[in-house]
């Protein structure tokens, strides 16, 4: 009977020795799932399909480029403009943190006055590439700020924008830096004005007294100048809040008159000035424009007919765009339609420009020709500035007024715009 009941305490034993190894063998092998709980008693048919993004046997992480850049921006400061100040150049250097090739790209650049190249189209990890900088300030009076784009495959920085910015403080500087008298006519007086600006001091620090000894125009037949000192402390708050012209010394407003008479066609003159300054014994001020010989205008809201000549659009933004419109009165009574007014050419070409021309009708009731043009910087343009002072870095656009090439009339418009990001 011992025999017998000591058989069975042993069989007991070993029997839950043995379900205990072999369950957690299996446990494992095969760990609790809640989904395979939720899914008990289902048909196969009913049972959704695992992710396989989410089953671990094959979730391996994927290897991706990653972008590292210390510095985006580089303020070269205040510097005295001459030609050894005037060009410059900086590196920029972006770095491969991830696990797969970088790849780079040129994405472009907001001024003719600027350029970069990159070291190397493909990173490797660990590795770095150099962007280098370039810029050429001949033009710029004052304010210095442009940018370039890079643009790369990491997919969570797809673009990188280096800018470089700073301040020219030339001796003497013109704002405007020219004088554009586009679209005029011989029959009718325009007048553009300008502000001379100084910066000059002595060597005990004191304010140096700047004199505009002489004023010569290249064509004072056809062109008046007025030059008036003014002071420093009749700046404005805008002019007083201005980085560089909370440095003047001394202030002139400038008024130049196209007188009536002009020739028809496009000129080029300059107006000289005559300095007490050592260090700028001269300044020269570009005079350029267009004098047509029928009667067109043009008119607009953010068209400046007054003073600078200029369609001033201003700042866009890159996923809006901007729109605005002109029209273009023609004093003559010729047929206006797609054929004898049109674009002749437009700076940057993804400048978009439609014209509203008047019906027929109405074209026989007038002499006045009045043309609808809608004018748009469309979203997602490159970014960029197009603000001048020069009339090269303005986009612009160029009306033909005749299908007759020898004979047309051509009404330049410059246009000032910033898409911005």
């Amino acid at each position: 009977m011992r025999v017998i009941l000591s058989s069975i305490v042993v069989g007991v034993v070993v029997g839950v020795v043995v379900g205990w190894g072999v369950g957690k063998f299996h446990a494992a092998q095969f760990p609790w799932n809640p989904a395979l709980e939720a899914n008990r008693g289902k048909a196969v048919s009913e049972i959704p399909a695992p992710d396989p993004n989410l089953t671990a046997a094959t979730a391996e992480k994927k290897k991706e480029p990653r972008v590292k850049v210390d510095e985006i921006a580089y303020d070269f400061g205040i510097i005295e403009k001459n030609p050894s100040t005037e060009k410059g150049e900086h590196p920029f250097y972006i770095e491969n943190v991830g696990e797969a090739d970088l790849t780079l790209a040129d994405g472009g650049k907001g001024c003719f006055c600027t350029s970069f190249t990159i070291s190397k189209s493909t990173v490797k990890p660990g590795e770095k590439a150099t962007v280098l900088f370039k810029w050429d300030g001949a033009r710029s009076g004052g304010v210095f700020n442009q940018g370039v784009r890079v643009l790369t495959n990491d997919p969570k920085m797809r673009e990188v924008t280096f800018a470089v910015k700073g301040l020219y403080t030339a001796p003497v500087i013109s704002l405007p830096s020219e004088l554009a008298f586009n679209n005029s006519t011989a029959t009718s007086e325009t007048m553009r004005t300008f502000r001379l600006y100084g910066f000059e001091r002595n060597d005990d620090d004191s304010p140096f007294d700047l004199l505009i000894e002489a004023a010569e125009l290249s064509d004072p037949e056809h062109f008046e100048v007025e030059i008036v000192k003014d002071d420093v402390a009749n700046m404005s708050d805008e002019e007083k809040n201005n980085r560089l012209l909370q440095l003047t010394t001394s202030v002139y407003n400038g008024t130049v008159k196209l007188k009536t008479g002009m020739p028809q066609g496009s000129f080029q003159e300059q107006l000289r000035l005559r300095l007490n300054s050592s260090k700028t014994p001269f300044i020269e001020i570009p005079i350029h424009g267009t004098i047509m010989g029928q009667e067109i205008k043009v008119l607009g809201p953010l068209y400046d007919d007054k003073e600078s000549g200029v369609l001033r659009i201003d700042n866009v933004e890159k996923n809006k765009g901007k729109s605005t419109n002109l029209r273009l009165l023609v004093f003559e009574p010729i047929p206006v339609n797609s054929e004898t007014v049109f674009v002749k050419s437009v700076r940057p070409d993804w400048i978009k420009v439609d014209f509203e021309y008047p019906d027929e009708e109405l074209q026989r009731a007038t002499k006045v020709r009045q043309i609808g043009v809608n004018i748009e910087v469309p979203a997602g343009s490159p970014e960029g500035a197009f603000m001048g002072p020069g009339k090269d870095q303005y986009g612009e656009i160029v009306f033909q007024i005749g299908a007759d090439e020898a004979n047309a009339q051509k009404v330049v418009v410059p246009v000032r715009f910033a898409v911005l990001p």
